[in-house]
This record gives structure tokens, sequence and C-alpha cells, in this order.
């Protein structure tokens, strides 16, 4: 899927393609790297729009009722769900980056944004496209099968004792999430981790939804001098306080104990983790509060806010891999280099390289030349030469810690010149040996330019000649 994206923020124009594995953003501060790494989010979270359809409303008796259904998919409906979340983006700009209405028309004045894909390439890719996918909601497991070269979706539901509130839900959210998957194929959904994720646990009873729903319901209520109780519609409505990728965290990080009652197929790959990074275990007590324990004290379980950064900064990568991820989700991370040591970068990269070879799609905003020089080796070693030789476990990896150039796009974003108010977004070339960022390179050879005068000058000074 390829977007284009004008007027947000700094960035006056770009293309971004998303289909691939792994994209990379890069540049200097203020480029509009996390502009549109949230916006990207809010297009790729499939709980974005939810409708309830009454032309499925006999299909849907028909699987409560058999347990299994074969729906075939409407394309135009499809095209319509599009449509439907790129108009709730451009009309939703308040609720995901958090300010005001009247700020958001000002800030993104003239912003647009587009899925560059004809109605032909979408049917021929859905159509030609074998899919299989499961979600959970409460205690209903609900699976989703297409094969290829069809149109038909086998819906299966795995619950024998669905009551009114089940049914309730269940009714607007199956054909919502699997529409809202064709339309913005190949995604699932998405998760973030924004550069504020080492707050969210350790501050989220303060930073409670609920309670910042009370607040801004009461001044409501107060400012249009109503002493009526709270309306259906202020029970819906979303306080913008905060970015959409904070708030749906906070939501998240007040349901806790209930969401670690799952266990996700990639919780080793969390485990790890724990074991190479933290040295210690995350875990949730039964208040929903995040607890961790040293691997060289295990019974002594400390709160998350008296952890050290890497903990605070890792365990809601920990948590997500533990208990909310699934295959093809997109995984987006602000800043991986956050509050790790440069070995701990590297190993951090790998992890995504193994993430990727599982079956997550990735998007990394980094700053960090630790990080962009470990995914240069991991092009690397996929090279045939070098699969073929043993230095792939002479060097210390592992089979599945090596990336595909091809599966890979990366980004740079930068002010045209020192003068420009507009960011443009260059795509960067992936080569056999990795790719180049201009802007890091440069810093590190001007730093390394300057030690070595520095160093000569000290080590060989200079002799005046006095004669």
């Amino acid at each position: 899927m390829q977007i284009e994206i004008d007027n947000l923020g700094p960035i006056k124009k770009g293309n971004i393609d998303l289909s691939k594995k792994l994209t990379v953003f890069t540049g200097p501060n203020n480029s509009g790297k996390t502009y549109a790494a949230f916006l990207i989010y809010a297009l790729t979270k499939s709980s974005l729009a939810v409708h309830r359809n009454e032309e499925f409303e006999k299909e849907f008796e028909n699987l409560i009722k058999n347990k299994s259904i074969i729906h075939t998919l409407d394309e135009k409906k499809i095209l319509s769900y599009r449509k439907n979340h790129l108009n709730l983006i451009k009309n939703g700009l308040d609720g995901i980056f958090g300010i005001s209405d009247e700020a958001a028309n000002t800030l993104f004045e003239g912003f647009s944004i587009k899925i560059l894909e004809t109605e032909k390439d979408l049917y021929n890719n859905i159509f030609n496209s074998k899919f299989e996918m499961n979600f959970m909601l409460d205690n209903n497991i609900i699976d989703f099968f297409k094969d290829e070269k069809t149109l038909d979706v086998r819906i299966s539901i795995k619950n024998e004792n669905l009551n009114k509130r089940d049914l309730r839900f269940l009714d607007i959210i199956i054909f919502s999430r699997l529409y809202s998957f064709f339309a913005l194929k190949p995604f699932t959904s998405s998760h973030i981790l924004p550069v504020e994720r080492n707050s969210i646990y350790t501050f989220s009873k303060e930073l409670s939804i609920q309670k910042q729903d009370f607040f801004e319901t009461a001044k409501e209520i107060t400012n249009n001098n109503s002493k009526s109780t709270r309306s259906l519609e202020w029970y819906f409505k979303r306080t913008t306080r905060y970015p959409q990728p904070i708030r749906d965290g906070l939501e998240v990080a007040e349901d806790l104990y209930n969401f670690s009652k799952r266990t996700s197929k990639y919780y080793e790959l969390a485990e790890q983790i724990e074991q190479e990074l933290l040295l210690g275990k995350v875990s949730v007590n039964k208040d929903g509060d995040v607890q961790f324990s040293s691997n060289r004290n295990k019974r002594k379980k400390i709160p998350i806010q008296l952890s050290a950064s890497i903990v605070k900064t890792l365990s809601s990568l920990v948590f997500y891999l533990k208990h909310l991820a699934n295959e093809n989700d997109l995984i987006i991370i602000d800043e991986p280099e956050l509050n790790l040591h440069p070995n701990n970068q590297i190993f951090i990269t790998r992890l995504f390289a193994k993430l990727i070879n599982n079956g997550f799609r990735l998007l990394i905003n980094t700053h960090s030349d630790y990080i962009i020089r470990e995914f240069n080796n991991l092009i690397m070693l996929s090279h045939p030469e070098v699969r073929k030789s043993n230095l792939f476990s002479d060097l210390g990896y592992t089979e599945n810690e090596f990336l595909n150039k091809n599966d890979i796009n990366s980004y740079l974003f930068n002010y045209k010149n020192k003068a420009s108010r507009d960011v443009t977004i260059q795509k960067i070339e992936i080569t056999d040996e990795g790719f180049d960022v201009e802007t890091i390179d440069n810093t590190v050879d001007a730093l390394n330019k300057v030690s070595e005068d520095l160093f000569y000058t000290i080590k060989y000074p200079v002799i005046e000649n006095n004669e």
C-alpha cells in the first residue's frame, strides 16, 4: 500500500510505500517523522472504522447458529470502507494528534491523504491473496480464512456461551474487521510504541482515561449550564487531550490484568528481551500494576516506576509480544534506541529481524547510527555468498537474524535547505550493502575529523623554530 500525504505539518508533499516488511524513517529533529508515524498508525489501526451493516444481519444469525459461514467479499464495500477510513483520518486530526479542532485546522491546513492503488489492482491483490487471521473479543475467538483465486472467506467463531452483550459487539465488529483488513491490506492492525512509552505504565493511574473523560464531561456540562446526566453522545466522545497513540496505550494500561490472560504465540520473543536485555521478568499483578523481578532476586517484585529506564522503555513491547501480538500486525516504534546502550541497540535491531521473519511488519523512526549500521549488517547477511559461508555463525548471528534488501524501504525526512520551511521525503536506495543516511553519516564524519585533528595536535605537537 502506497500513500500520498500533502500538508502534514512541515511535510509539504510525500509518497510512502508501506508494502515492505520494514520501513525506516530517519532525518533531523522537527522534520515531521513522528507526524507521519502517528498518521500511519491511525490509518492502519483496525478499530478505527466500526460499522453495523444491516445487510449482513442474516449472515450473522447463521454464523451464531452454525458457528461457521462462507461470506463472499463485496468489492464495492471494500472501496467504501477504504474511503471511510480516509475520511475519518482527514476529519479526525484533532484526535490523532491530541489538539483542538481549531489548532488542527491551522496546523494542517490543506491536508490530504490518498492511497495510490487502482480499483483493478486492489481487486487483483485481494482475489489472488491467501489470508488467515484470528482475533479475540472478550472470550470469543473469530477466525477468518480466504484461499487464493477466490473472494470467499470462511468465518468461524469459537464460543458456546454467547450472551447478549457478546452478540451486540460481535454484530458490529466481525464484518467491520473483515472489510477494514481488505481495505487496508496487508495490515491486520497496528501497534505503536511512542517515545512516551516509558511513562504510560508508570503513570497510567494518574493519567487515567476514565478520570480524564469525567473531567472533560464535567467541564462541558458546566460550560453548557446543564444539570443533566451524561448523555450517550458525551459517553462516546473521546477527549483530545492526548494523541491517539498515547490514549490507546493508556486504555491498554487500564486493563492490563485482563489482557494478560491471553497468551500470544510470540511469547518466546518477549522472553528473549527479558533475558537478554532486561535481565529479569515483567509481570502484571491482580490489581493491574506492572512489576519487575530481576534474575538476581526473582522473588522480589518491584513496581515499574522504581525499575531501570530500560525496563520502563521496553516493558510495553514485552507485554505486547506476550499478550496482544497478531501475525501481520504493523509495529511502529518511535526512537527504538531510547534509553538503550549501543550494545542493546544492536540486540534490539536483531530482534526486529526476528519479528519480520515471524510475520510482523515494522515501521522504525530512528536517529541511531548503531541501528542503521546493524540493519546494513543484517542486509549483507542475506547475501547468497554470506549464507553459504561459515561467516554467518562465526559472527554470532542466528538463522533468522537477516533482512532481505527487497523487504525494506527507507526514507529521509529533511528540509530542502536551511532557509526552507518545507520538508521533503526522499526515498533512500537499498543496495546489497544496505543504505546510507546522509545526515547521520555527515555528522559522524565531521565528528571523526575533529577527533583526528585534536588527536594529532596532541600526539605530534608542532615544534617552533626560533632561529
